[in-house]
């Protein structure tokens, strides 16, 4: 729980004696202090249904926190989900909002598969919006318990690869390893780089070591299908498309700040 620990403090519980209680940041933006872990133990294990009850579901509910938390969501877009989503400002979105829907409530079947999706069209569409309300979904999905989720930018992923060419406590293999890692990885902003071989490569290590671990991957980009083809390659995006990945068109113009 380290990116969601704000503050530590030593608490002395009346039945157990001191602990440290964590200042937990919540994804909503609140917080709580996680309780006396032995009396947590004493209840998930009581005699009592409703007390086990409301420590299961406390002690879950901070487990999802943990990875809403380590998905790197902006801030921004954490309040994004499937449910809040707008499909009143231009036609089209309410037939684009059923297809993320279907892909996030059949994620289990999506995983299995391997199946991968791209978000094209240009900005302010809600691409962005969709794409962390999907790993929302799948975070929070009930049968996909544990199931992990991140949100990065092409651009920030490129720069964490450069980035290790100077240092020695990181290397290249191991972000591409980290990038190889979520049950699904959504890349944002594909094609707001400078379209450099280093840039292409890059992507497809990410992009092909998650297709060899049959890992979906969602890639978002203000690119139409031929100019993120020509972008990235046809090997890329005949990973993304195969086992049925969808390409999905955002084909209105920017409702940016409606959404």
């Amino acid at each position: 729980m380290t990116k969601s620990i704000l503050k530590t403090k030593h608490v002395n519980c009346p039945v157990h004696g001191g602990y440290e209680s964590n200042l937990l940041e919540l994804f909503d933006g609140s917080e709580v202090w996680t309780v006396c872990p032995k009396c947590d133990y004493d209840q998930r294990t009581s005699d009592d249904p409703d007390v086990r009850a409301s420590a299961s579901a406390r002690r879950e509910t901070l487990a999802i926190n943990e990875h809403l938390m380590d998905s790197d969501i902006p801030p921004r877009f954490r309040p994004a989900t499937l449910e809040n989503y707008r499909t009143d400002l231009a036609p089209g979105q309410g037939a684009v909002l059923a297809r993320c829907k279907a892909y996030a409530d059949d994620f289990a079947t999506n995983w299995k598969m391997g199946r991968s999706m791209l978000l094209l069209g240009t900005m302010g569409t809600g691409k962005t919006y969709l794409g962390c309300a999907i790993i929302q979904k799948v975070i929070r999905a009930e049968g996909m318990a544990g199931a992990i989720a991140r949100y990065i930018t092409a651009s920030d992923l490129i720069r964490r690869v450069k980035d290790t060419f100077d240092r020695k406590d990181i290397s290249e293999s191991l972000v591409y390893a980290q990038m190889h890692q979520p049950d699904l990885l959504v890349i944002d902003e594909v094609g707001a780089q400078h379209g450099t071989d280093f840039e292409r490569q890059t992507l497809f290590e990410v992009i092909n070591g998650r297709y060899e671990r049959n890992l979906p991957t969602i890639l978002i980009s203000n690119l139409n299908l031929d100019e993120i083809r020509r972008f990235i390659g046809d090997r890329v995006i005949d990973r993304l498309c195969d086992a049925g990945g969808e390409v999905v068109l955002f084909r209105w113009p920017s409702v940016r700040g409606d959404v």
